[in-house]
């Protein structure tokens, strides 16, 4: 469930000896979602957060982009000075 929330970066997914909670098997499935996110708020180097993951626990929605379209321009030509 916490891979919905994070991305394990940086390194292979597997057994990694951390601070606070000491080892954690990130290849597991099985981990709290709370220890994930504790883990990250203290800036643990190898967790990304995902758009949902925002979304679900920070309550942050991505912005909706409007598409652009920006004027025709034409880009004036350079004229070679002969020597």
């Amino acid at each position: 469930m916490w891979k919905n929330y994070f991305k394990f970066i940086k390194l292979r997914p597997g057994r990694v000896v951390t601070q606070q909670f000491g080892e954690i098997d990130f290849s597991s499935d099985k981990i709290l979602v709370e220890t994930v996110k504790a883990l990250y708020e203290s800036d643990f180097p190898y967790l990304e957060i995902t758009e949902e993951g925002k979304a679900e626990l920070y309550g942050m929605k991505a912005p909706k982009l409007q598409p652009v379209t920006l004027p025709k321009t034409t880009i004036p030509k350079v004229q070679k000075k002969k020597l």
